[in-house]
């Protein structure tokens, strides 16, 4: 897989573990034997180019091409190697390919196992992420397919200020993001403040949460606000940006999202798809960065989608911090098309 070839420097969370270990484990427990498997192929330039300038391509493209032993270490968590640029255009590929056989009626739902990540690329590459998968998925879906509204839902535990800023003046991308308090975590973007401007304004939501913040308060924005504005907005489409260094068990996000969190998340979000545009669903892989855990995290997601999860409870209630977050996002939207009462 050219995913794999993509190699870290030591010290770097972001590892090709973090496929193979998933799909030696998907093996182990058979459930590899029910999936319907996509092999991608690469993202071609001109798919980049919907999203990315011609400059930031060939930035990647050319360091990579020097084809250097050692790394080009642009910032500590951006560097690149001979086999960097390959991997990300079969990253941004997977999710192309996801559109391509959900819209096409090939399957359901899928969920695209690819790295790098992508969700903080925009203009520039950042967090581990050269370009942003799913922003260049949702352009293909758009410009291919006639896809006029596409909604975006991310729960890693770092904003995803590269798709909010890509799409921060369009009215036809819906982004939510639930993420740590960038006031003291990476990116220090996506501040509840930010809702987007222009024809856009009212189509970017921020919910920056306290570290501790678990499965209660992750239920109770999907349940009091995300369905009913995404609802509201009438999709044809629904992205996932799917990091699951929210777990409770990540050595980065330091959040308390466990196994039936993202069972219920997940569950959630399929319902709605089903009742407003027929079900059409795409997660891809961000972060989670715990080789131990995040395969049995993986198994449990990727069951929710083929239906074999029952409803799990989800015990407790929701902090303080996540209500007053609501409150203020709300207080922000007044007046703008998906303004909540």
């Amino acid at each position: 897989m050219e995913c794999l070839k993509h190699k870290p420097y030591d010290g770097i969370l972001e590892v090709p573990e973090r496929i193979s270990a998933t799909i030696e484990h998907f093996k182990t427990t058979s459930l590899l034997d029910k999936l319907h498997l996509i092999t991608p192929a690469p993202a071609e330039e001109t798919d980049l180019m919907r999203v990315h300038s011609r400059e930031h391509i060939d930035y990647v493209k050319g360091l990579s091409e020097r084809g250097y032993v050692d790394f080009d270490i642009i910032n500590p968590d951006i560097y690149v190697g001979a086999n960097t640029y390959n991997a990300a255009l079969y990253a941004a590929g997977g999710v192309i390919s996801a559109v391509k056989s959900t819209l096409g009626a090939e399957t359901d739902n899928c969920f695209c196992l690819v790295r790098p990540p992508g969700h903080h690329a925009s203009s520039y590459p950042s967090g581990y992420c050269y370009f942003n998968n799913t922003a260049v998925a949702i352009r293909y879906a758009q410009q291919e397919y006639g896809i006029r509204k596409v909604a975006v839902f991310d729960w890693d535990a770092h904003a995803g200020n590269g798709t909010m800023k890509i799409f921060y003046n369009d009215p036809s991308v819906l982004t939510i993001s639930v993420h740590r308090d960038p006031h003291e975590f990476f990116p220090g973007d996506g501040f509840v403040e930010q809702i987007g401007e222009g024809e856009g304004k009212g189509y970017c939501m921020n919910l920056p949460v306290p570290a501790g913040t678990g499965d209660a308060d992750y239920v109770r924005i999907l349940d009091d606000y995300v369905l009913d504005a995404m609802r509201r907005f009438e999709p044809e489409a629904l992205f996932v940006a799917a990091g699951q260094d929210s777990h409770l068990s990540d050595p980065l996000g330091e959040l308390n999202v466990t196994v039936d969190g993202y069972v219920a998340m997940t569950q959630r979000l399929m319902a709605l798809a089903d009742e407003v545009f027929g079900g059409r669903i795409i997660l891809a892989l961000e972060g989670g960065y715990n080789i131990k855990t995040l395969p049995g995290i993986h198994q449990s997601i990727v069951e929710t989608l083929l239906g074999l999860k029952g409803e799990v409870k989800i015990d407790g209630v929701a902090g303080k911090p996540t209500l007053d977050v609501l409150s203020e996002l709300k207080r922000n939207l007044k007046g703008t098309p998906l303004a909540l009462e």
